[in-house]
């Protein structure tokens, strides 16, 4: 139990470790369950199970002149929205 004398003395590196350990066993055996789903479902509709496991989907593969492409028009967009904060600064009025 969480008031334990055992728990509430431990030292809390030791706890903090137990707890990564225990959260390290419900993740495991979560992705137990899902891959066990997943085994059950391929008899009935394999195709959907391949669906979602991201089989067959061709992801896009960019080149280096796209990349390039794409950091120079977000580095534009930066300078653009830097030039705006600076031109809309409130100025003070001295009096």
């Amino acid at each position: 139990m969480p008031d334990d004398p055992l728990i509430v003395e431990m030292d809390p590196v030791q706890k903090h470790w137990m707890f990564e350990n225990w959260l390290e066993d419900i993740r495991d055996s979560s992705e137990l369950a899902k891959n066990h789903a997943y085994l059950l479902a391929s008899f009935s509709h394999p195709e959907q199970v391949k669906r979602m496991m991201g089989e067959g989907i061709e992801t896009h593969q960019s080149t280096d002149e796209e990349f390039e492409e794409s950091m120079r028009m977000v580095g534009e967009i930066n300078s653009k929205k830097e030039n705006q904060k600076i031109k809309t600064k409130k100025r003070r009025h001295l009096r």
